[in-house]
């Protein structure tokens, strides 16, 4: 499917008539402004099918052998990288959130004593 980009032809005026005949003289040509962004030369399109890709290749271009074990070197390399915390981080971070567990767990366990103790009093819920 080609992409074309077309405008409606218009008249080619320098933007002053000639003689002051309002343009409608033999000079102005209409000019095309019909422009084909895929197929400038006009030529058929054949399309033809992608090669298979098979094992060791990328896209239908062979993969060097070096290139197939780098992978393994790369990703040591990115994780050499990396900025890894500490024990005492660690440690911190472990104790917050343990931390931060029990206080949620108190509130959600007091806010359930609560309603429980208010629709029990109302009836709504049994004993």
């Amino acid at each position: 499917m080609a992409i074309v980009k077309t405008t409606n032809k218009q008249t080619n005026t320098s933007g002053s008539t000639p003689n002051g005949t309002n343009g409608n003289t033999p000079e102005t040509k209409p000019v095309d402004r019909t422009k084909s962004v895929v197929n400038q030369g006009g030529a058929p399109v054949v399309r033809r099918p992608a090669p298979a890709v098979r094992a060791g290749q990328r896209g239908g271009v062979q993969t060097a052998p070096a290139a197939r074990g780098s992978f393994v070197k790369e990703t040591i390399a990115e994780l050499q990288k990396v900025v890894w915390p500490t024990r005492e981080q660690v440690q911190s971070g472990t104790i917050v959130t343990i931390g931060l567990l029990i206080v949620f767990g108190l509130y959600i366990s007091g806010l359930d004593y609560v309603v429980e103790t208010v629709f029990t009093s109302l009836g709504l819920f049994p004993k």
